[in-house]
This record gives C-alpha cells, sequence and structure tokens, in this order.
C-alpha cells in the first residue's frame, strides 16, 4: 500500500472513528507536525503552521454552519472534516476520485465524503485568499450535496447558494452583470444548469448570474418557501415540479420575472451615462463649488467684521 493510499483510508473513514484513532492520524498525515482539532460538527486538520487558520475556522465553523443550515432548511448528521493542505502538491493529490485538483482552486468540496480540502494561504503563490470565505463557499456545496443527496443539483444552484452564503459579490461583478443586460447576452438558466462556459469572461457571467437569481429567489419567495422547495426537491428530484408546488411558478415563469427584474435595475444605467446626464452632473458639481467657496468667503468676512467691531471697543 502506498503511502497515498494510506493517508486516503484514514482522512475518510467516519467521524467517530476519525475521533477514536486521533494518535494514530497524527502519525499518518504529513508528518510531525501534523494536528488535529474538533467541534461539535468539524474536525480540522492542519500542520503546525497553518495554527492560527485552524483556529479561527475552528472558532467561526460552527456559526457559519448555523446560518447556512438555516438558510438551506435541511440539516445532517456527522461531523465534516476539513483538510488545510499545507502545499499545492497535497492540496492537489488528497481529493477522492479525482486523479487532481486544479491549481487556480482555492478549496474543494467532497459531499459524498462529507470533506473539504481547503488550499493553506501560505500555499497561495499570487494575490489573497479569505480562508472563512472559501470554507463557506465549499461548505455550501457539502450541505446541498448532503441536502440533495442522489438528486442531480443544477450548476446555478449549487455556485449561486455557494456564493450567496459567502457573501462573494463584488462591484467587477455588478459591472458584469449590467453590461450583460444591457447588451442582451445573458446566459439562459438552462444552459448554466449542466456547466458553466470555460472562457474566462463568460464564466465570471455565469457566476454573477447564480448569485443574483439566487438571492432573488430567496429574497422574492421568503426562506420558508425556499426551505419547502429544497426539501421538496430532495425527496422528488423534479427540479420544475418543485418550484411549481412550492413557489407557483415554473423556472421558466421565475426566470422571466428574474430579467424583469433585472432591467428594472440597470435601466437608469443609460441615462446616468448619456452625454446630458454628464454635462449636467458636471453643472451641478461646479455650481456646488461655486456656492461652498461664497459660503465660506461670506463666514470670513464675517469674522473679520466682528473681530473690527472688537478692535474699536476695547481702543
Amino acid at each position: 500500500m502506498t503511502r497515498l493510499s494510506f493517508i486516503r483510508i484514514f482522512l475518510f473513514l467516519t467521524s467517530a472513528v476519525l475521533l477514536a484513532i486521533p494518535s494514530i492520524l497524527s502519525r499518518s498525515v504529513w508528518g510531525a507536525d501534523y494536528h488535529l482539532q474538533a467541534s461539535d460538527h468539524f474536525i480540522i486538520q492542519f500542520t503546525e503552521k497553518d495554527k492560527a487558520t485552524a483556529e479561527e475556522l475552528l472558532e467561526k465553523s460552527e456559526e457559519i454552519r448555523t446560518r447556512l443550515i438555516r438558510d438551506i432548511g435541511l440539516d445532517f448528521p456527522g461531523k465534516t472534516v476539513v483538510i488545510i493542505a499545507p502545499t499545492i502538491e497535497t492540496f492537489q493529490r488528497l481529493g477522492p476520485g479525482l486523479p487532481w485538483i486544479p491549481l487556480w482552486a482555492a478549496g474543494a468540496a467532497f459531499p459524498e465524503h462529507n470533506l473539504i480540502i481547503l488550499r493553506s494561504p501560505r500555499a497561495i503563490q499570487r494575490g489573497h485568499i479569505d480562508p472563512l470565505a472559501v470554507f463557506t463557499h465549499e461548505f455550501t456545496h457539502v450541505a446541498l450535496g448532503i441536502a440533495l443527496r442522489d438528486t442531480p443539483v443544477p450548476v446555478w444552484l449549487a455556485e449561486g447558494l455557494a456564493m450567496y452564503e459567502a457573501r462573494e459579490w463584488t462591484f467587477d461583478r455588478t459591472m458584469v452583470l449590467i453590461k450583460a443586460v444591457l447588451s442582451g447576452r445573458l446566459i439562459p438558466l438552462k444552459v448554466l444548469a449542466r456547466s458553466f462556459p470555460l472562457e474566462e469572461s463568460d464564466a465570471e457571467l455565469a457566476y454573477a448570474e447564480s448569485f443574483m437569481f439566487i438571492s432573488f429567489l430567496i429574497n422574492s419567495m421568503g426562506r420558508d418557501v425556499f426551505h419547502r422547495f429544497i426539501l421538496d426537491y430532495s425527496h422528488s428530484g423534479d427540479l420544475r415540479g418543485s418550484l411549481r408546488r412550492t413557489a407557483g411558478l415554473s423556472l421558466e415563469e421565475l426566470e422571466q420575472h428574474w430579467l424583469f427584474y433585472l432591467k428594472l435595475r440597470v435601466s437608469w444605467i443609460p441615462i446616468l451615462t448619456s452625454a446630458g446626464a454628464l454635462w449636467f452632473i458636471v453643472s451641478l458639481i461646479f455650481l456646488y463649488g461655486y456656492f461652498r467657496k461664497r459660503r465660506l468667503a461670506m463666514a470670513k468676512l464675517r469674522e473679520w467684521a466682528e473681530a473690527e467691531a472688537e478692535q474699536e471697543k476695547k481702543a
């Protein structure tokens, strides 16, 4: 048996077994500086150099889990194993059933094993990652994957909910979505159900759409209806039927409502970016500056007059 096979056997045992044999695990993974800590629902495995990251995860993970389970509406038993891979090589090789995790990934989730593998912040050569955000994203995949079990999960649902929970919304994604709405190049949800585009700009749009659609669903349907949808879908495996039974609308009808909502939200953009609007804004800025300077000058004149009057009284 190779060392890697030996590691995998122990990593993917049940949580009860993992807790029962921490001393065996500590001698079998990554060397002498390997550590293991556990909370009510998580087992964090890390090396000494990632102790600070592990402690932060251990402190915040239960709170994140509580919020996420509340949003999904379905809980599950057992402890989630979280491995902080100390190097890119370890990160790529630990995934069960996968020969290689992509180099660009900061984390990977394996719901069938109740397992999350995170890339150590020290293993990121360029840029910065937020371990808590990456953990939240990947744990959403685990929780949703376990909740839906063998039910196929549309990519827009999996990625959109993961981004929603991890609060992964940025100004750049806002601009990507606005540009797509104004140019009429939004990607239909039925396309995003199967996979995301490989081309970078289209992939960014896919993520932005998925986030916004999930946000729209939760806010328009309400959390209770969203919970019932996930529960119904986990039992039936019928996405359209579940939406119809819980929200009263088909996926296509919900998509149309969402598109109308998007267009309504960005319809003011062309007005503000027109030449007339820009000149109007410039004029307002000029007038504001003029009256502000005049007000300051008048205040200074009053100050001088009061000072002069005070001097005359003393004389």
